[in-house]
Protein backbone atom coordinates (compact mmCIF):
# COMPACT_ATOMS: atom_id res chain seq x y z
CA UNK A 1 0.00 0.00 0.00
CA UNK A 2 1.07 3.03 -1.14
CA UNK A 3 2.10 5.98 1.54
CA UNK A 4 2.30 9.70 0.88
CA UNK A 5 4.82 12.12 2.57
CA UNK A 6 5.49 15.96 2.19
CA UNK A 7 7.83 14.91 -1.48
CA UNK A 8 5.64 11.92 -2.59
CA UNK A 9 1.78 11.82 -4.14
CA UNK A 10 -0.14 8.35 -2.60
CA UNK A 11 -1.04 6.46 -5.74
CA UNK A 12 0.42 6.63 -9.00
CA UNK A 13 -0.10 8.91 -11.61
CA UNK A 14 -2.44 7.94 -14.63
CA UNK A 15 0.51 7.91 -17.26
CA UNK A 16 2.19 5.38 -15.39
CA UNK A 17 -1.16 3.25 -14.60
CA UNK A 18 -1.89 3.21 -18.31
CA UNK A 19 1.28 2.55 -19.26
CA UNK A 20 1.70 -0.43 -16.36
CA UNK A 21 5.03 1.09 -15.49
CA UNK A 22 6.03 1.94 -11.73
CA UNK A 23 5.83 5.44 -10.88
CA UNK A 24 7.58 7.53 -8.59
CA UNK A 25 5.06 9.52 -7.32
CA UNK A 26 6.89 12.86 -7.54
CA UNK A 27 5.43 15.82 -7.06
CA UNK A 28 4.45 18.19 -9.07
CA UNK A 29 4.86 15.83 -11.69
CA UNK A 30 6.15 11.86 -12.30
CA UNK A 31 9.97 11.67 -12.79
CA UNK A 32 9.07 8.57 -14.76
CA UNK A 33 6.99 10.88 -17.16
CA UNK A 34 9.74 13.54 -17.13
CA UNK A 35 12.71 11.43 -18.38
CA UNK A 36 10.52 9.60 -21.30
CA UNK A 37 9.29 13.45 -22.04
CA UNK A 38 5.17 12.18 -21.76
CA UNK A 39 2.32 14.19 -20.25
CA UNK A 40 1.64 13.18 -16.64
CA UNK A 41 -1.85 13.11 -16.09
CA UNK A 42 -1.47 13.74 -12.13
CA UNK A 43 -2.75 11.96 -9.09
CA UNK A 44 -6.18 13.07 -8.98
CA UNK A 45 -8.62 10.53 -7.56
CA UNK A 46 -11.18 11.12 -10.74
CA UNK A 47 -9.96 9.00 -14.11
CA UNK A 48 -8.67 11.77 -16.09
CA UNK A 49 -10.17 12.75 -19.98
CA UNK A 50 -7.73 11.36 -22.76
CA UNK A 51 -8.77 10.99 -25.95
CA UNK A 52 -7.25 7.94 -27.90
CA UNK A 53 -6.82 7.26 -31.74
CA UNK A 54 -8.85 4.22 -32.03
CA UNK A 55 -11.46 3.72 -33.76
CA UNK A 56 -13.79 2.45 -30.94
CA UNK A 57 -14.10 1.57 -27.70
CA UNK A 58 -15.96 -1.48 -27.94
CA UNK A 59 -16.41 -4.61 -30.13
CA UNK A 60 -13.73 -5.90 -32.79
CA UNK A 61 -12.40 -2.62 -33.31
CA UNK A 62 -11.45 -1.78 -29.52
CA UNK A 63 -7.87 -0.03 -29.68
CA UNK A 64 -7.13 -0.49 -33.12
CA UNK A 65 -6.11 2.06 -35.89
CA UNK A 66 -7.52 1.69 -39.67
CA UNK A 67 -5.05 2.10 -42.24
CA UNK A 68 -6.06 4.61 -44.90
CA UNK A 69 -6.78 3.55 -48.42
CA UNK A 70 -7.37 6.66 -50.27
CA UNK A 71 -10.82 6.53 -52.92
CA UNK A 72 -11.67 9.00 -54.84
CA UNK A 73 -15.60 10.01 -55.19
CA UNK A 74 -16.59 12.19 -57.91
CA UNK A 75 -19.17 14.91 -56.52
CA UNK A 76 -20.15 17.23 -59.54
CA UNK A 77 -19.17 20.09 -57.33
CA UNK A 78 -15.75 21.09 -56.72
CA UNK A 79 -14.90 23.29 -54.24
CA UNK A 80 -12.75 26.43 -55.14
CA UNK A 81 -11.72 27.60 -51.91
CA UNK A 82 -7.73 28.92 -52.37
CA UNK A 83 -7.20 27.08 -48.76
CA UNK A 84 -8.69 23.59 -50.17
CA UNK A 85 -6.66 23.24 -53.57
CA UNK A 86 -3.62 21.74 -51.05
CA UNK A 87 -5.94 19.04 -49.87
CA UNK A 88 -5.74 15.68 -51.39
CA UNK A 89 -8.47 15.15 -54.02
CA UNK A 90 -10.36 12.56 -52.55
CA UNK A 91 -10.92 14.35 -48.77
CA UNK A 92 -11.62 17.91 -51.31
CA UNK A 93 -14.91 15.17 -52.52
CA UNK A 94 -15.88 14.40 -49.02
CA UNK A 95 -15.77 18.36 -48.15
CA UNK A 96 -18.00 18.71 -51.66
CA UNK A 97 -19.94 16.21 -50.28
CA UNK A 98 -20.43 17.21 -47.01
CA UNK A 99 -21.18 20.97 -47.93
CA UNK A 100 -24.10 19.50 -50.69
CA UNK A 101 -25.57 16.90 -48.32
CA UNK A 102 -24.60 17.39 -45.04
CA UNK A 103 -25.20 20.56 -44.19
CA UNK A 104 -28.76 20.68 -44.99
CA UNK A 105 -29.48 17.88 -43.09
CA UNK A 106 -28.10 19.38 -40.03
CA UNK A 107 -30.55 22.37 -39.74
CA UNK A 108 -33.79 22.36 -39.33
CA UNK A 109 -34.08 24.78 -42.36
CA UNK A 110 -31.48 25.20 -44.76
CA UNK A 111 -31.08 29.26 -45.03
CA UNK A 112 -27.72 29.39 -46.67
CA UNK A 113 -27.01 32.58 -44.40
CA UNK A 114 -27.52 30.52 -40.95
CA UNK A 115 -26.21 27.17 -42.18
CA UNK A 116 -23.06 27.17 -39.55
CA UNK A 117 -22.04 23.77 -40.59
CA UNK A 118 -21.07 25.32 -43.58
CA UNK A 119 -18.92 28.19 -41.82
CA UNK A 120 -16.91 24.81 -40.52
CA UNK A 121 -15.56 24.93 -43.87
CA UNK A 122 -14.12 28.14 -43.81
CA UNK A 123 -11.90 27.39 -40.54
CA UNK A 124 -10.27 24.16 -41.99
CA UNK A 125 -7.50 26.00 -44.12
CA UNK A 126 -5.97 27.32 -40.69
CA UNK A 127 -6.99 23.64 -38.98
CA UNK A 128 -5.88 20.61 -40.68
CA UNK A 129 -7.41 18.70 -37.72
CA UNK A 130 -11.01 19.89 -38.54
CA UNK A 131 -10.42 18.51 -42.11
CA UNK A 132 -10.39 15.78 -40.70
CA UNK A 133 -13.55 15.54 -38.49
CA UNK A 134 -15.34 17.17 -41.47
CA UNK A 135 -14.49 14.19 -43.90
CA UNK A 136 -15.17 11.29 -41.28
CA UNK A 137 -18.70 12.96 -40.68
CA UNK A 138 -19.41 13.29 -44.86
CA UNK A 139 -17.60 9.35 -45.12
CA UNK A 140 -19.68 8.12 -42.67
CA UNK A 141 -23.06 9.83 -43.62
CA UNK A 142 -21.77 8.42 -47.73
CA UNK A 143 -21.65 4.92 -46.52
CA UNK A 144 -25.12 4.60 -44.27
CA UNK A 145 -26.42 6.18 -47.96
CA UNK A 146 -24.72 3.53 -50.13
CA UNK A 147 -25.35 0.90 -47.60
CA UNK A 148 -28.89 1.52 -47.28
CA UNK A 149 -29.36 2.15 -51.43
CA UNK A 150 -29.87 -1.84 -52.23
CA UNK A 151 -32.85 -2.67 -49.38
CA UNK A 152 -34.18 0.72 -50.50
CA UNK A 153 -34.55 -0.54 -53.93
CA UNK A 154 -35.76 -4.28 -52.76
CA UNK A 155 -38.21 -2.77 -50.16
CA UNK A 156 -39.57 -1.24 -53.19
CA UNK A 157 -39.77 -3.76 -55.60
CA UNK A 158 -41.47 -5.77 -52.86
CA UNK A 159 -44.08 -3.36 -50.93
CA UNK A 160 -46.11 -1.18 -52.62
CA UNK A 161 -45.99 0.64 -48.79
CA UNK A 162 -41.93 0.62 -48.12
CA UNK A 163 -43.15 1.39 -44.26
CA UNK A 164 -44.61 -2.03 -44.67
CA UNK A 165 -41.19 -3.40 -44.61
CA UNK A 166 -39.68 -3.52 -40.49
CA UNK A 167 -36.97 -0.86 -39.63
CA UNK A 168 -34.82 -3.40 -38.01
CA UNK A 169 -35.16 -5.25 -41.29
CA UNK A 170 -33.47 -2.29 -43.35
CA UNK A 171 -31.01 -2.30 -41.19
CA UNK A 172 -29.93 -5.67 -41.60
CA UNK A 173 -29.56 -5.51 -45.01
CA UNK A 174 -26.98 -2.72 -44.19
CA UNK A 175 -24.50 -5.54 -43.18
CA UNK A 176 -21.52 -4.83 -45.92
CA UNK A 177 -21.49 -1.67 -44.61
CA UNK A 178 -18.05 -2.60 -42.71
CA UNK A 179 -16.91 -3.54 -46.34
CA UNK A 180 -17.45 -0.06 -48.12
CA UNK A 181 -14.57 1.86 -48.53
CA UNK A 182 -16.19 5.23 -47.47
CA UNK A 183 -16.49 3.24 -44.12
CA UNK A 184 -13.13 2.39 -44.24
CA UNK A 185 -12.46 6.48 -45.04
CA UNK A 186 -14.38 7.32 -42.08
CA UNK A 187 -12.88 5.32 -39.21
CA UNK A 188 -9.66 6.34 -40.27
CA UNK A 189 -10.21 10.32 -40.31
CA UNK A 190 -12.01 9.78 -37.05
CA UNK A 191 -8.65 8.23 -36.22
CA UNK A 192 -7.12 11.34 -37.47
CA UNK A 193 -9.67 13.86 -35.95
CA UNK A 194 -8.90 11.54 -32.16
CA UNK A 195 -5.10 12.14 -32.36
CA UNK A 196 -5.73 15.83 -33.14
CA UNK A 197 -7.35 16.47 -30.38
CA UNK A 198 -5.38 14.50 -28.10
CA UNK A 199 -2.58 16.23 -29.32
CA UNK A 200 -4.51 20.12 -28.62
CA UNK A 201 -5.76 18.51 -24.61
CA UNK A 202 -2.13 17.78 -23.90
CA UNK A 203 -0.67 21.53 -25.28
CA UNK A 204 -0.30 23.88 -23.03
CA UNK A 205 -2.93 26.36 -24.88
CA UNK A 206 -5.51 25.58 -28.13
CA UNK A 207 -3.62 26.56 -31.23
CA UNK A 208 -7.14 27.00 -33.15
CA UNK A 209 -9.92 27.43 -30.51
CA UNK A 210 -12.46 27.67 -33.55
CA UNK A 211 -11.25 24.28 -34.72
CA UNK A 212 -10.48 22.34 -32.29
CA UNK A 213 -14.65 23.69 -30.46
CA UNK A 214 -15.56 22.20 -34.29
CA UNK A 215 -13.97 19.30 -34.17
CA UNK A 216 -15.33 17.89 -31.14
CA UNK A 217 -18.84 18.76 -32.19
CA UNK A 218 -18.61 16.89 -35.11
CA UNK A 219 -17.18 13.77 -33.29
CA UNK A 220 -20.56 14.05 -30.96
CA UNK A 221 -21.93 14.17 -34.69
CA UNK A 222 -20.51 11.27 -35.64
CA UNK A 223 -20.53 8.80 -32.79
CA UNK A 224 -24.46 9.77 -32.85
CA UNK A 225 -25.01 8.60 -36.28
CA UNK A 226 -23.28 5.69 -35.84
CA UNK A 227 -24.71 4.76 -32.10
CA UNK A 228 -26.21 7.12 -30.15
CA UNK A 229 -24.85 5.14 -27.11
CA UNK A 230 -22.29 6.00 -24.20
CA UNK A 231 -18.97 7.48 -26.93
CA UNK A 232 -20.71 11.00 -27.33
CA UNK A 233 -20.81 11.99 -23.53
CA UNK A 234 -17.00 11.74 -23.13
CA UNK A 235 -16.61 14.37 -26.08
CA UNK A 236 -19.01 16.60 -24.13
CA UNK A 237 -16.94 16.13 -21.25
CA UNK A 238 -14.15 16.92 -22.78
CA UNK A 239 -15.07 19.98 -24.37
CA UNK A 240 -16.64 20.76 -20.81
CA UNK A 241 -13.13 20.40 -19.64
CA UNK A 242 -10.86 21.05 -22.02
CA UNK A 243 -12.33 24.92 -22.81
CA UNK A 244 -11.97 25.99 -19.04
CA UNK A 245 -8.50 24.81 -18.71
CA UNK A 246 -7.39 25.84 -22.00
CA UNK A 247 -8.76 29.58 -21.03
CA UNK A 248 -11.34 29.32 -23.66
CA UNK A 249 -14.68 29.46 -21.32
CA UNK A 250 -16.84 32.19 -20.75
CA UNK A 251 -13.65 35.35 -21.07
CA UNK A 252 -12.85 34.41 -24.49
CA UNK A 253 -16.44 35.21 -25.87
CA UNK A 254 -17.13 37.83 -23.03
CA UNK A 255 -13.84 39.81 -24.31
CA UNK A 256 -15.05 39.25 -28.21
CA UNK A 257 -11.55 37.39 -28.57
CA UNK A 258 -13.09 34.64 -30.88
CA UNK A 259 -16.71 36.25 -31.81
CA UNK A 260 -14.87 38.90 -33.16
CA UNK A 261 -13.33 36.58 -35.88
CA UNK A 262 -16.08 34.16 -35.88
CA UNK A 263 -19.32 36.07 -34.53
CA UNK A 264 -21.87 32.85 -36.00
CA UNK A 265 -19.73 30.37 -34.57
CA UNK A 266 -19.55 31.88 -31.14
CA UNK A 267 -23.33 31.91 -31.27
CA UNK A 268 -23.46 27.94 -32.78
CA UNK A 269 -20.68 26.69 -30.13
CA UNK A 270 -23.46 27.90 -27.96
CA UNK A 271 -26.55 26.05 -29.24
CA UNK A 272 -24.76 23.14 -30.21
CA UNK A 273 -23.16 22.74 -26.57
CA UNK A 274 -26.77 23.43 -25.13
CA UNK A 275 -28.58 21.02 -27.17
CA UNK A 276 -26.28 17.78 -26.67
CA UNK A 277 -26.12 18.89 -22.81
CA UNK A 278 -29.78 19.48 -22.12
CA UNK A 279 -31.08 16.61 -24.88
CA UNK A 280 -27.58 14.25 -23.60
CA UNK A 281 -29.11 14.01 -19.80
CA UNK A 282 -32.54 13.43 -20.34
CA UNK A 283 -31.63 9.13 -20.30
CA UNK A 284 -28.62 9.31 -17.94
CA UNK A 285 -29.43 8.94 -14.59
CA UNK A 286 -26.76 10.89 -13.63
CA UNK A 287 -28.19 14.27 -15.12
CA UNK A 288 -25.88 17.08 -15.62
CA UNK A 289 -27.97 20.33 -14.94
CA UNK A 290 -27.02 23.00 -18.04
CA UNK A 291 -24.84 25.99 -17.42
CA UNK A 292 -23.61 28.15 -20.67
CA UNK A 293 -20.13 27.04 -21.35
CA UNK A 294 -19.19 29.80 -23.83
CA UNK A 295 -21.35 32.75 -23.04
CA UNK A 296 -22.96 35.25 -20.26
CA UNK A 297 -26.15 35.07 -22.35
CA UNK A 298 -29.38 34.38 -20.68
CA UNK A 299 -30.49 30.32 -21.59
CA UNK A 300 -33.70 31.23 -23.25
CA UNK A 301 -31.73 33.54 -25.48
CA UNK A 302 -29.22 30.96 -26.59
CA UNK A 303 -32.36 28.60 -26.75
CA UNK A 304 -34.07 30.93 -29.12
CA UNK A 305 -31.13 30.59 -31.87
CA UNK A 306 -31.39 26.98 -31.58
CA UNK A 307 -34.80 27.09 -33.45
CA UNK A 308 -33.16 28.12 -36.71
CA UNK A 309 -29.08 27.18 -36.56
CA UNK A 310 -29.42 23.07 -35.20
CA UNK A 311 -31.85 20.22 -36.44
CA UNK A 312 -33.53 19.81 -34.04
CA UNK A 313 -36.08 22.75 -34.24
CA UNK A 314 -37.29 22.59 -30.90
CA UNK A 315 -39.14 25.59 -29.69
CA UNK A 316 -37.11 27.29 -27.01
CA UNK A 317 -39.80 27.56 -24.34
CA UNK A 318 -40.33 23.33 -24.39
CA UNK A 319 -36.43 23.10 -24.55
CA UNK A 320 -35.99 25.20 -21.15
CA UNK A 321 -38.57 23.67 -19.47
CA UNK A 322 -36.55 20.68 -20.47
CA UNK A 323 -33.64 22.25 -19.05
CA UNK A 324 -35.78 22.67 -15.91
CA UNK A 325 -36.44 19.05 -15.74
CA UNK A 326 -33.38 17.98 -15.89
CA UNK A 327 -32.24 20.25 -13.48
CA UNK A 328 -34.83 19.14 -10.48
CA UNK A 329 -34.15 15.96 -11.36
CA UNK A 330 -30.34 16.14 -10.47
CA UNK A 331 -28.94 14.90 -7.36
CA UNK A 332 -26.53 17.53 -7.19
CA UNK A 333 -29.66 20.09 -7.22
CA UNK A 334 -31.65 21.09 -4.13
CA UNK A 335 -35.20 21.20 -5.72
CA UNK A 336 -36.50 24.66 -4.93
CA UNK A 337 -40.33 24.74 -3.27
CA UNK A 338 -41.83 26.42 -6.22
CA UNK A 339 -39.76 24.76 -9.29
CA UNK A 340 -41.81 22.11 -10.15
CA UNK A 341 -44.81 24.59 -10.28
CA UNK A 342 -42.62 27.23 -12.44
CA UNK A 343 -42.24 23.62 -15.07
CA UNK A 344 -45.94 23.62 -14.92
CA UNK A 345 -46.38 27.44 -15.58
CA UNK A 346 -43.97 27.46 -18.63
CA UNK A 347 -45.76 24.04 -20.52
CA UNK A 348 -49.32 25.24 -19.66
CA UNK A 349 -48.59 28.84 -21.29
CA UNK A 350 -46.79 27.92 -24.01
CA UNK A 351 -49.12 27.71 -27.61
CA UNK A 352 -48.22 25.58 -30.39
CA UNK A 353 -50.21 28.02 -32.26
CA UNK A 354 -48.23 31.42 -31.75
CA UNK A 355 -45.34 29.54 -32.29
CA UNK A 356 -46.51 27.95 -35.50
CA UNK A 357 -47.33 31.69 -36.83
CA UNK A 358 -44.57 33.15 -35.28
CA UNK A 359 -42.32 31.84 -38.22
CA UNK A 360 -40.83 33.41 -41.71
CA UNK A 361 -42.65 30.61 -43.88
CA UNK A 362 -46.88 30.58 -43.94
CA UNK A 363 -46.80 27.45 -46.18
CA UNK A 364 -44.94 25.80 -42.48
CA UNK A 365 -47.68 27.09 -40.17
CA UNK A 366 -49.65 23.78 -39.73
CA UNK A 367 -46.15 21.22 -39.64
CA UNK A 368 -44.64 24.21 -37.29
CA UNK A 369 -48.18 23.74 -35.32
CA UNK A 370 -48.13 19.57 -35.27
CA UNK A 371 -43.78 19.86 -34.52
CA UNK A 372 -44.63 21.88 -31.40
CA UNK A 373 -47.81 20.08 -30.19
CA UNK A 374 -45.46 16.76 -30.10
CA UNK A 375 -42.36 18.36 -28.38
CA UNK A 376 -44.59 20.03 -25.65
CA UNK A 377 -46.71 16.81 -24.82
CA UNK A 378 -43.01 14.71 -25.38
CA UNK A 379 -41.62 17.20 -22.40
CA UNK A 380 -44.31 16.95 -20.39
CA UNK A 381 -44.53 13.04 -20.55
CA UNK A 382 -40.50 13.09 -19.29
CA UNK A 383 -41.38 15.48 -16.43
CA UNK A 384 -43.73 13.06 -15.39
CA UNK A 385 -41.06 10.24 -15.53
CA UNK A 386 -38.55 11.78 -14.11
CA UNK A 387 -39.66 14.22 -11.43
CA UNK A 388 -41.47 13.36 -8.02
CA UNK A 389 -44.76 11.96 -8.24
CA UNK A 390 -45.85 15.73 -6.59
CA UNK A 391 -45.46 16.87 -10.32
CA UNK A 392 -48.07 14.75 -11.28
CA UNK A 393 -50.18 15.73 -8.70
CA UNK A 394 -50.00 19.65 -9.42
CA UNK A 395 -50.55 18.72 -13.04
CA UNK A 396 -54.05 17.57 -11.64
CA UNK A 397 -55.15 19.85 -9.12
CA UNK A 398 -54.13 22.66 -11.49
CA UNK A 399 -56.86 20.86 -13.86
CA UNK A 400 -54.85 20.95 -16.94
CA UNK A 401 -56.18 19.95 -19.58
CA UNK A 402 -53.95 17.21 -20.83
CA UNK A 403 -54.01 15.18 -24.75
CA UNK A 404 -55.12 12.08 -25.17
CA UNK A 405 -52.06 9.78 -25.99
CA UNK A 406 -54.18 9.23 -29.20
CA UNK A 407 -54.18 12.93 -30.13
CA UNK A 408 -50.59 13.08 -29.90
CA UNK A 409 -49.96 10.05 -31.82
CA UNK A 410 -52.27 11.78 -34.32
CA UNK A 411 -50.37 14.74 -34.05
CA UNK A 412 -46.78 12.61 -34.32
CA UNK A 413 -48.62 10.78 -37.76
CA UNK A 414 -49.94 13.90 -39.16
CA UNK A 415 -46.32 14.74 -39.82
CA UNK A 416 -45.07 14.39 -43.52
CA UNK A 417 -42.69 12.10 -44.15
CA UNK A 418 -41.27 14.80 -46.56
CA UNK A 419 -41.50 17.59 -44.77
CA UNK A 420 -38.60 18.85 -43.14
CA UNK A 421 -39.79 19.06 -39.40
CA UNK A 422 -39.42 14.69 -39.42
CA UNK A 423 -35.48 15.71 -39.08
CA UNK A 424 -36.42 17.46 -35.68
CA UNK A 425 -38.89 14.73 -33.94
CA UNK A 426 -36.84 11.75 -33.06
CA UNK A 427 -36.35 12.53 -29.34
CA UNK A 428 -40.16 13.02 -29.03
CA UNK A 429 -40.94 10.58 -31.20
CA UNK A 430 -38.92 7.95 -28.69
CA UNK A 431 -40.39 9.76 -25.12
CA UNK A 432 -43.93 9.02 -26.88
CA UNK A 433 -43.42 5.70 -27.91
CA UNK A 434 -42.50 4.57 -24.21
CA UNK A 435 -45.85 5.28 -23.72
CA UNK A 436 -47.93 3.37 -26.07
CA UNK A 437 -49.84 0.66 -24.61
CA UNK A 438 -51.81 -1.08 -27.72
CA UNK A 439 -50.53 -3.01 -30.59
CA UNK A 440 -51.86 -0.89 -33.14
CA UNK A 441 -49.93 2.58 -30.83
CA UNK A 442 -47.03 0.35 -31.07
CA UNK A 443 -47.33 -0.10 -35.29
CA UNK A 444 -48.06 3.67 -35.48
CA UNK A 445 -44.62 4.47 -33.57
CA UNK A 446 -42.42 1.63 -35.64
CA UNK A 447 -44.02 3.36 -38.97
CA UNK A 448 -43.09 6.96 -37.64
CA UNK A 449 -39.74 5.33 -37.38
CA UNK A 450 -39.47 4.10 -40.52
CA UNK A 451 -39.50 7.70 -41.84
CA UNK A 452 -37.28 8.68 -40.06
CA UNK A 453 -35.19 5.88 -40.64
CA UNK A 454 -35.70 6.91 -44.31
CA UNK A 455 -34.51 10.56 -43.57
CA UNK A 456 -31.27 9.97 -41.12
CA UNK A 457 -30.29 6.30 -42.33
CA UNK A 458 -28.19 5.89 -39.33
CA UNK A 459 -27.88 3.62 -36.54
CA UNK A 460 -29.15 6.25 -33.82
CA UNK A 461 -32.50 5.26 -35.32
CA UNK A 462 -32.44 2.11 -34.94
CA UNK A 463 -30.84 1.65 -31.69
CA UNK A 464 -34.11 4.23 -30.64
CA UNK A 465 -36.49 1.71 -32.01
CA UNK A 466 -35.00 -1.29 -29.82
CA UNK A 467 -35.03 0.32 -26.84
CA UNK A 468 -38.82 0.88 -27.26
CA UNK A 469 -39.11 -2.51 -28.40
CA UNK A 470 -37.16 -3.45 -24.81
CA UNK A 471 -39.85 -1.64 -23.21
CA UNK A 472 -42.47 -2.89 -24.21
CA UNK A 473 -41.48 -6.26 -23.95
CA UNK A 474 -40.64 -5.66 -20.03
CA UNK A 475 -44.13 -3.78 -19.93
CA UNK A 476 -46.04 -6.90 -21.29
CA UNK A 477 -44.37 -9.11 -18.21
CA UNK A 478 -44.20 -6.41 -15.59
CA UNK A 479 -47.29 -4.95 -16.89
CA UNK A 480 -46.96 -0.54 -15.54
CA UNK A 481 -46.12 -0.86 -12.30
CA UNK A 482 -42.70 0.93 -12.59
CA UNK A 483 -42.21 3.98 -15.24
CA UNK A 484 -40.17 3.18 -18.04
CA UNK A 485 -37.35 5.65 -17.46
CA UNK A 486 -35.89 3.51 -14.65
CA UNK A 487 -35.98 0.53 -17.42
CA UNK A 488 -33.88 2.73 -18.97
CA UNK A 489 -31.22 3.81 -16.33
CA UNK A 490 -31.21 0.35 -14.88
CA UNK A 491 -29.98 -0.90 -18.45
CA UNK A 492 -26.58 1.31 -17.84
CA UNK A 493 -26.48 2.64 -21.19
CA UNK A 494 -26.18 6.09 -21.96
CA UNK A 495 -27.85 7.20 -25.28
CA UNK A 496 -29.07 10.08 -27.00
CA UNK A 497 -31.35 10.07 -29.43
CA UNK A 498 -31.54 13.54 -31.51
Amino acid sequence: MYTADANCAGVPCWTCRRRRLKCDRALPNCGKCTSLQQPCLGYSTEKPLRWTDSVASRGKLTGKKVPHHAQHFPINRVLNDPGLQNVPPSMRDYIAYFEQKCCQEFVLYDFEQVNPFKEFIRLIPSCPGLCHAVVSVAALHQAFRIASAPCNDNTMACKSNPNEVQISQRAEQMHHLYQLPAYHDALYHKQRTLSFLRSEAYAGCLSKPGGVIASIILSIWFELMDSGRDSWRYHLRGLREVMPKRGLSLALFRNGELAADLPQMSEYFDTSYAIFEIIGSTFVKAKQPYQPLFSMSPTLDILKRSESQTWIGCPATLLYVLSLVNAAASSSHKMLPGSIYNIYSHLRNFSPMKWAVAGAEIHYIKPRYQFACVWQAAIEIYALQVLPVLFEIDLSNERRISISLNSILHHLKSINPTDVHLKGILWPAFVIGAEVQTMSQMVLITDVFGHLWTVWHCYNVTNALKVLEKIWARRAIEGSSRRWIEYVYEWGEDWMFI
